[in-house]
């Protein structure tokens, strides 16, 4: 009925009575929405008609935490916040009398400005929050990052001096707690040092600082520590295949050694009395190269069994065995490659001797220098493994235990693995 009221007469929407109060009050105190959304589609303008004590509707809508009503009117028409009845009090002066902190934040919404303007007595909406006693709006404001927690009202108060004259309560006490957490102080002291206050803040300061420092460190440590499990676990892992790799080889090694006896070139006596005897028996070169065959046969066969015998849980321990059976592998690949360079000389014979000259020369290099880098790279593992352990035991009886020192000598050994020379482990 009153959308074809004022469809057939729209200026009933700007129709006051005596006190100026218009039909959109009436509908706004009633909370009746469907009325107010009607007259605001028909006249937006009327939203700004004040009453002769200078309240809108949106003063008392407020007052009395009507959030839809608050809505319907602020969406209509933001600028109509800032409306400053004849006591100098916004919708915001209003609102925060009541209880409905959606109120309040959907005015500061439309105009945040509002939350240090003052009335005509210098109140703030935080004096007449707390002068209300409604702790939950004076905590609402205070989360606020532009709110003057200090303001000093015409009377020489600031919101904690109103707090004191409360009635003693639990909602005095809330809102006391609230105002001295935020910093508020008492008229008096504003401006002024706190000696108290700076303290307890240095402390806290420093209190926070501490926490801070010991939480970062405790990350750290628990990063560092994760770093270091994985690394340990990728040792573990290089140390089984080099295991594994080592027991192929041995196999390997000791298969070949075992054959090559049985299958030397120039066959073998087939008549009595030396049936069986190779027919390059008492050739030097044969003799040489049965011992150096034989030699490497062995070694590869002890190899073989310490790897399937020994089971090392520790990686410590892994790498000692593995070291052990290497140096064995070392040896039994110089007596093979010695038992391949003597029996040589007797395959290509007197006439083509420079074969086996030039296959020696070419060989025994190789496997020379490849030995020498091997013993070069273990010996300079060994060597900084202890120049870092007598590191560690000077720095240790220094004295420094502090959470910086812990930090950088996990940083200098994450440096130290990160460095070319730490890409290559030797055993």
């Amino acid at each position: 009925m009153v959308k074809e009221l004022l469809g057939i007469w729209p200026e009933l929407c700007e129709l006051c009575d005596s006190t100026n109060t218009s039909p959109l009050y009436f509908a706004a105190v009633k909370s009746n929405l469907d009325v107010v959304n009607a007259i605001l589609s028909t006249d937006p303008s009327c939203v700004r008609i004040v009453r002769k004590n200078g309240k809108t509707a949106l003063h008392t809508a407020a007052r009395y935490g009507l959030i839809s009503v608050v809505k319907a009117l602020t969406d209509c028409d933001q600028g109509i916040v800032r409306i400053k009845d004849k006591k100098g009090q916004t919708a915001l002066h209003m609102a925060v009398k009541g209880q409905c902190p959606a109120v309040v934040d959907e005015i500061l919404l439309a105009n945040h400005s509002l939350l240090n303007e003052r009335d005509k007595n210098g109140n703030t909406a935080l004096h007449i929050a707390t002068r209300k006693a409604r702790p939950q709006i004076v905590s609402l404001l205070l989360t606020k990052r532009l709110i003057d927690i200090n303001a000093i009202n015409n009377q020489h108060k600031t919101a904690l001096d109103l707090a004191d004259k409360l009635q003693y309560g639990e909602s005095t006490l809330e809102i006391k707690g609230v105002l001295m957490e935020a910093g508020t102080q008492h008229a008096r002291y504003v401006g002024q040092v706190d000696e108290a206050m700076e303290l307890k803040r240095t402390v806290s300061d420093i209190k926070h600082e501490v926490q801070s420092q010991f939480l970062q460190n405790q990350k750290t440590n628990i990063r560092v520590s994760g770093s270091a499990k994985e690394l340990q676990k990728l040792h573990r892992e290089a140390v089984q295949n080099t295991t594994n790799s080592v027991t192929v080889i041995a196999v390997l090694f000791a298969s070949i050694a075992f054959l090559a006896i049985f299958n030397l070139p120039g066959e073998y006596v087939t008549s009595e009395p030396d049936e069986g005897k190779a027919n390059i028996a008492d050739h030097v070169g044969f003799r040489i190269f049965c011992l150096l065959n034989a030699t490497s046969l062995f070694m590869s066969l002890a190899v073989v069994v310490v790897q399937i015998t020994l089971v090392a849980w520790d990686t410590n321990a892994q790498k000692q065995v593995v070291s052990v059976v290497n140096k064995l592998m070392w040896a039994a690949c110089a007596c093979t490659c010695g038992a391949f360079l003597s029996i040589a000389f007797l395959v290509v014979g007197k006439g083509n001797s420079w074969m086996a000259v030039i296959i020696s020369i070419v060989g025994a290099p190789i496997l020379v220098g490849t030995l020498a880098s091997m013993c070069y790279f273990v010996s300079r593992q060994h060597f900084r493994g202890f120049r870092s352990d007598s590191q560690r035991r000077i720095k240790r009886a220094s004295g420094s235990k502090s959470f910086s020192w812990t930090y950088s000598a996990n940083i200098s050994d994450d440096d130290d693995y990160n460095s070319d020379l730490e890409k290559i482990y030797a055993l």
